[in-house]
């Protein structure tokens, strides 16, 4: 299948994906607004993140950057606002996500239930707002 070269490249790709996500997300929430141009380039990196771990089978990985990138798309949308609660499920789960590259051998033995349950209550806030 892959080899261990095309596994270093994403870890290494993801890494610096997660710092862009994690500052982007530290400057929405001192903008206290919706800047469309920061809010797409977060969702490319959570997409890409997203993207990697499909192709390399990596599925923990994989299922949280989706939800991450779920949160996005919404923001995206103006659907959900980057309030305080969701910039914080949002930058838990880039913690996650790096302690899930960082081991990436045991990466599907780690539980993510927490925070994939931190993003969706965002997103169920976002579906209530809309209705």
């Amino acid at each position: 299948m892959f080899g261990d070269e095309v596994l270093e490249v994403y870890l290494e790709e993801t890494t610096e994906r997660l710092d862009s996500i994690e500052s982007g997300l530290l400057r929405l929430e001192q903008l206290k607004s919706c800047e469309p141009n920061l809010v797409n380039s977060i969702f490319r990196d959570a997409h890409s993140v997203k993207a990697g771990a499909n192709l390399l089978k990596l599925q923990n990985i994989e299922e949280l950057a989706h939800k991450l990138e779920n949160v996005f798309e919404m923001i995206r949308q103006c659907k959900l606002e980057a309030e305080e609660m969701v910039i914080t499920a949002c930058l838990e789960s880039v913690d996650k996500l790096r302690e899930l590259i960082e081991n990436v051998d045991q990466s599907e033995n780690i539980s993510i239930r927490l925070h994939t349950a931190m993003l969706e209550m965002a997103l169920k806030r976002a579906m209530e707002t809309e209705a």
